[in-house]
This record gives C-alpha cells, sequence and structure tokens, in this order.
C-alpha cells in the first residue's frame, strides 16, 4: 500500500519513447517531460502558468517552493526580484498541447482550411472548458479512495508483465479484488479506465466521478447571474423564485441574445450554494448587525489579570414572571443587577417596577454593603446609567454640555471608574448569560412564569391570572433574594479560567479577593445621595423634581442672604424632609427643610399609615404556600411541596451553612472629605422613615389644578 502522502513512483505509458518518467510530488504524478532535441526550452512566469493551469497563482506559487513544479528563479525585468520561471514541459500533456495551441493562434498560425472538394462536416460542439481536480479539491474519504485504488493498479500493472496472456491475468486479478474488497465495484473494464485516469492525472476518473468533477457548476452567462446577485441580495430578502423572475425580465429588456441561454431556477440554486459566501448573504440580506454578530471575529476578554472588585458589570434584566403589585395590578418587574467580572457573584442587586437611575444607586449601594466598593464599573448605554449624577453622560456629552457646570457624580464620589459597553455589542456583556440562568432556574419556578416569547408562554397562564394564582410582588423580591445568595453565588464557577474548576463562584471571590474598599455607613449615604444640576437660589428657595413635580426647599433667613448665588442640591429619595446645599466648588453649605405645605398630605406621618408600611415589609417574609395542584396521594400534607418551594428550601439551606463573605486584613477606608459636623444631618440617619404614595401626590397635583 502507497503512503498517506500519496507521493508514488510511477512508470508512464507514452507515445515517446524518449521522454524519461520522473517522480511526482503530492497527488498523482506530474509528469516533467523533456524537450525536444534542439528545441528552446519554453519557460512561464506564475501568473502565466495560474492561467494556463486555471488555479490560484498563490497555487503555483506554493507548489514550486515545495519542489511539486520544477521552476528557476530569474530577475524580473521590470522590478528586480526573483521570480519563478517554469518549464511548459512540468505540465501535463493536455496542459501543454492548450499553451501550444494557444502560442500559434497568437502568431497567426490558423489550421489548414478545408478543401472545396471535401464534404463539409457538421461542426462539433465545443466542448466545455473544466479545471482539473487536484487533491486539495478532494474530501478525506476521497483521497483515501484514490489511495487504495492505486494501489490496486499498480499491483495489477506489475503483475501482468508475468503474463504473456494479459486477459487470463485480468480474470484472475479481478477475481483477487472482489474477494478483497467487496465494497469495490472491480471488473476489467474499469481497471482499464482507472489506469488510463491514473496515467493522465484525472482525479475525478480515478474516483468515477463522470462528466468531470464539477460538472454540477453553473453555466449561467456571467452578467445574467451578476445581475440575479443584484436582485437576490438585496436586505428586503426577496426570494430565489421572485429574482430568477427578475432576472428573466432583466435579460429580455438588455441582453436579448442571452433569454435561450438562462437555465433553470434550479440551476441557480445549486450556483448559490457553491458560488456565494455564507458571510456575503448575511451581510447583503440581513444587515450589518447580523454580520458583525454571526460572521465577524470578536475581541476575547482576558480575566486572569483582573482580582475580584476590579470590575462590576451592570445591567437590567426583564423578569418573565407575571406577578401582583399591592393594588392588585397583574405586571412584571425588573431586576438591577451588578456581576463581578472576574468571579462571576452577583454583588448587589434591586428590584424595581421600572429600572431607572435610582434602581442602579440601590443595586450599587446594596453591593457595596456586602462586598465592598469596586475600582471599576463597566454600564451600558442606557439612560438609567448615563445620568448626570451617577455616571456622568459618557459618550452621550454633546458639545454644548462641555461648558456647563455639572456636580461630581456618584461614582467620582465613590472613587470608582465607568467603562461603557460598545453599542450593539451582546458579547461584551457577560452578564446576560447570568441573566439566562436566572429566567431557566428561578423565573420557571414560578406559576406566574410567562417566558421571553409567545412560544414560551404556557397555556395555562390564562387561566392562573383570571384566578389570581400567581405570585405577589414581595414574594418574588424574598425568594430572589434568597436565590442568588442561596444557590446562584454558590454554583460552579462557569469562567474561562481552568484553574477554578469545580470551585463555586463565591470560593472564587474569597480565595482571589486581596484588599477591599469600604466606607461607614453614614459616609456611605452621603455619597450615594442624588444631585441636582446647578441651579440659583431664588425667593422661595432651591427645588428638586421628584414624580414631576417641584418640591421646595427654603431657611428664610438663609434665603434671603444667598439670593441669587449658585448651588446644587443633593438629596435622599427615601426621605425627603431635608436636603443638602453645595457651592459649585462642591463645599457643603446648608441643609434645608421642606417648604411646600401642599406636600405635607403626602409626607404624612401618621401612625397608621406608618404601620401598614411596616406590616407590608413583615408580610414579604413569608413563604408561598404550595399552590400546585396534582401532587400524588401518597404523600404528605409535609410533603406537598412545589418546585419553587424546593428550590428555596435547598437555596436556604445553601445559604445557612455555606455563604459567608470572607473579608481580607487590608481595609482601605473611603471617606467622603467632609466634617463630622458637615455630615451630621445625612438624610436618614435620624429620620423617621416616610412613605411616598406617588398616586396621590399626582391626585393631589391635579386638584390644585383644578382650583
Amino acid at each position: 500500500m502507497p503512503d498517506s502522502s500519496l507521493q508514488i513512483q510511477m512508470k508512464h505509458k507514452s507515445r515517446n519513447s524518449g521522454r524519461e518518467p520522473l517522480s511526482a510530488g503530492t497527488g498523482l504524478p506530474a509528469l516533467m517531460m523533456a524537450d525536444r532535441k534542439g528545441g528552446a526550452m519554453d519557460y512561464l512566469s506564475v501568473e502565466e502558468a495560474a492561467v494556463l493551469k486555471n488555479c490560484s497563482a498563490r497555487y503555483i506559487r506554493k507548489q514550486c517552493k515545495n519542489g511539486v513544479l520544477p521552476a528557476v528563479i530569474q530577475e524580473h525585468p521590470q522590478n528586480h526580484k526573483p521570480c519563478y520561471q517554469i518549464p511548459v514541459s512540468a505540465f501535463p500533456e493536455p496542459l501543454q498541447a492548450r499553451y501550444y495551441q494557444q502560442k500559434r493562434q497568437e502568431m497567426g498560425m490558423m489550421p489548414t482550411p478545408i478543401s472545396a472538394e471535401t464534404k463539409p462536416q457538421k461542426p462539433k460542439k465545443k466542448a466545455k472548458a473544466v479545471r482539473q481536480m487536484t487533491i486539495e479539491d478532494c474530501t478525506a474519504q476521497q483521497r483515501q479512495e484514490i489511495q487504495i485504488w492505486t494501489a490496486i493498479l499498480l499491483e495489477w500493472h506489475a503483475g501482468r508483465i508475468q503474463y504473456s496472456k494479459k486477459t487470463d491475468y485480468d480474470k484472475l486479478y479481478v477475481g483477487k479484488c472482489q474477494l478483497e474488497h467487496p465494497d469495490l465495484q472491480v471488473s476489467t473494464g474499469i481497471l482499464y479506465r482507472k489506469w488510463n485516469a491514473y496515467q493522465e492525472h484525472d482525479l475525478a476518473g480515478m474516483l468515477g466521478i463522470r462528466g468531470g468533477w464539477n460538472k454540477h457548476s453553473s453555466d449561467i452567462p456571467q452578467v445574467v447571474w451578476e445581475a440575479f446577485l443584484w436582485f437576490w441580495l438585496d436586505e428586503n430578502q426577496p426570494t430565489v423564485r421572485a429574482s430568477y423572475r427578475n432576472v428573466i425580465s432583466w435579460t429580455e429588456d438588455f441582453h436579448p441574445e442571452l433569454v435561450a441561454c438562462i437555465p433553470s431556477e434550479r440551476s441557480f440554486r445549486r450556483r448559490i450554494d457553491n458560488d456565494v459566501a455564507e458571510a456575503t448573504k448575511i451581510l447583503m440580506r440581513e444587515g450589518e448587525k447580523a454580520f458583525s454578530d454571526r460572521c465577524m471575529p470578536y475581541i476575547i476578554r482576558m480575566y486572569d489579570q483582573l482580582e475580584p472588585n476590579d470590575v462590576w458589570i451592570a445591567d437590567n434584566h426583564t423578569l418573565d414572571i407575571q406577578s401582583l403589585d399591592e393594588h392588585g395590578t397583574i405586571h412584571r418587574l425588573y431586576l438591577t443587577a451588578f456581576l463581578d467580572a472576574k468571579s462571576g457573584v452577583i454583588t448587589g442587586w434591586n428590584i424595581t417596577e421600572s429600572p431607572d437611575s435610582q434602581s442602579t444607586i440601590l443595586a450599587l449601594r446594596h453591593g457595596i454593603l456586602r462586598f465592598g466598593i469596586p475600582k471599576a464599573v463597566y454600564f451600558d448605554n442606557g439612560r438609567e446609567f448615563l445620568t448626570h449624577d451617577v455616571g456622568g453622560k459618557g459618550h452621550r456629552t454633546r458639545k454644548s454640555d462641555q461648558d456647563v457646570t455639572e456636580p461630581p457624580t456618584i461614582l467620582q464620589r465613590l472613587g470608582i471608574e465607568m467603562h461603557n459597553a460598545i453599542v450593539r455589542n451582546a458579547k461584551a456583556k457577560p452578564i446576560e448569560r447570568t441573566f439566562y440562568t436566572v429566567k431557566s432556574q428561578f423565573s420557571k419556578s414560578f406559576s406566574g412564569f410567562c417566558g421571553g416569547t409567545i412560544l414560551e408562554r404556557p397555556e395555562s397562564l390564562k387561566r392562573r391570572i383570571k384566578n389570581k394564582a400567581i405570585p405577589q410582588d414581595y414574594e418574588v423580591r424574598s425568594h430572589l433574594e434568597t436565590w442568588i445568595d442561596g444557590e446562584y453565588n454558590l454554583q460552579e464557577y462557569g469562567g474561562s479560567e481552568a484553574k477554578y474548576r469545580g470551585m463555586s463562584r463565591l470560593d472564587v471571590w474569597n480565595e482571589e479577593i486581596r484588599s477591599i474598599r469600604k466606607a461607614a455607613d453614614a459616609e456611605l449615604n452621603l455619597m450615594l445621595m442624588r444631585s441636582t444640576r446647578t441651579q440659583k437660589i431664588k425667593r422661595n428657595g432651591v427645588y428638586i423634581t421628584f414624580a414631576r413635580e417641584k418640591i421646595w426647599y427654603m431657611n428664610p433667613e438663609e434665603t434671603i442672604l444667598h439670593l441669587g448665588e449658585e448651588v446644587y442640591v443633593r438629596y435622599d429619595p427615601a426621605d425627603l424632609k431635608t436636603v443638602r446645599l453645595y457651592n459649585t466648588q462642591d463645599q457643603y453649605l446648608f441643609t434645608w427643610e421642606l417648604a411646600d405645605i401642599l406636600l405635607m398630605d403626602y409626607l404624612t406621618s401618621n401612625p397608621e399609615e406608618i404601620a401598614n408600611a411596616e406590616m407590608m415589609i413583615r408580610r414579604t417574609k413569608k413563604f408561598v404556600r404550595d399552590q400546585v395542584k396534582g401532587i400524588t396521594a401518597d404523600l404528605t400534607n409535609a410533603q406537598r411541596i412545589d418546585s419553587l418551594d424546593a428550590t428555596i428550601r435547598r437555596a436556604a439551606k445553601a445559604k445557612e451553612e455555606r455563604f459567608q463573605i470572607r473579608y481580607p486584613k487590608t481595609i482601605e477606608p473611603v471617606r467622603a472629605g467632609e466634617t463630622e459636623e458637615e455630615h451630621r444631618m445625612v438624610s436618614g440617619s435620624e429620620m423617621i422613615p416616610v412613605t411616598i404614595d406617588l398616586k396621590k401626590m399626582r391626585q393631589n397635583a391635579q386638584r390644585r389644578k383644578e382650583e
């Protein structure tokens, strides 16, 4: 058997006995024939050889470099660089004949015309030029088949020499091959045909591919094919049939002589599969976004040099759960979450009715209290992140905004760098995979699961909504907190670093954390306060805009003394009784109290309303009762728990037993840069919680307008 590289020594049977066979390189032998005696040696450049062989110049140059094609190195007459010159004798006889025929035509040596006495013969149909099949065009299976047939042919040809009557040996060898290779169709005729193909270097003939190895290639006129692509490669994504009809009409108008040459629609479909690259289809028919997501290479982010708390990634996710709010309204809650890029731990989160900047602040505060202050955050390009007092406008900043004095952002006061994701680049946000886990492992456990699409929506959801058999908002919030710490953060690390395989996400954070930045609760509250833009102190003080309403604050004496000065206001949305004033140099000035008496009913301190709010908080600590029917009768009442209950029990147990945040010995204090006396009145430090009813506030505003 020949070796796998198909480097075979063979003897070539030729009409000219004066020629000596030479060994070939890869594939079937490429014969190198000596020129006629006395004849000048003809050489071809790499480009001319590529045209003759109907292949690329790169392929010819590679064959010359590897010694498959003999060539001499000469100086190029124009650029004086070394280049390959290939003798014509290095190519097979059919290619040599084609070359000399072209040379005769170029020199005007036309064939002898037919005499008048000779009966004119019907011209034969011109054979279509077919590119010879090379070993690079073969599949692995086809290469193996060529290897097997080469061994059979060489063995058969060598055995015939010993027999005077060749036909007797042929019959014996055919019988032998049929026993050794029952899967091959071996006969005397097939041996002769494949031997001829072997001598002519015809790989397609060796494989038994009739009509040429590329017989399925299309004979569509080039101009018609280009017109077809003009119609088909359109962003409206027309069908092949519609484009085929259009190109027929186009050809009738612009090239009527080619109408008869247009093949069937099926030919166009085959040529699309063979000639049009998939990337081209996607770019032209589906657009830049689809091309970038499915075809273009993307940046692979390396996490080796990162440490925990170096980068937190933030994003919002719509929970696939239909739930009831305190008023009985059916809606879907939103999750704002921060993810540690190194470990994959969800550090902080907040559940809200609508994603906004305040939800981002609350989620950040939640994460800081648990895991410390990160060095940098990676934000999406949404308005809830690129707010003037949270992270700044980032790339949304206009030229007109550059000269406007803005107060320090919350991230700047905390010493956190902000980075923004590339627009429409989902691969840069690994938190998307986290949200998929939330959906598949948490949201699907609820009776109110609605799915992200109509195809994912359970059939029984309508009945559950009608019967109000869906969870309450407080249940979703309570269970999500337990699930994140008791299950998600304790699941196996799924990042790209192999050394952490088998460890949980929290274990990776605990293992790699070296130092942590912390801030006292009062100073943290101070640095997380919202800010207004700069404004001038007016006769009725300063204001903040909350729920689309202006809320005014003032101190009568200080307002009169500082009338017209530019300041900005910092406030805590959870407690609007007081605000803090700062000058344009970010220096603390005053703490002013609420001045709008009409809002006192809204900001009431009624003990009954406060008691109702506290009762709502206590209700969030209760677990959902099992409402799923169909549990087998063999189970006791204690055992009749649903998937949600089982999940939460497992998570609660794991959280109690295993969830532990290990702080390092090194703690970097982070301070607001203000004295104790200045921030003694920080919002929420000594105040009674105030409940804000937005609905009542709007009603009061409407009533005032009507009056």
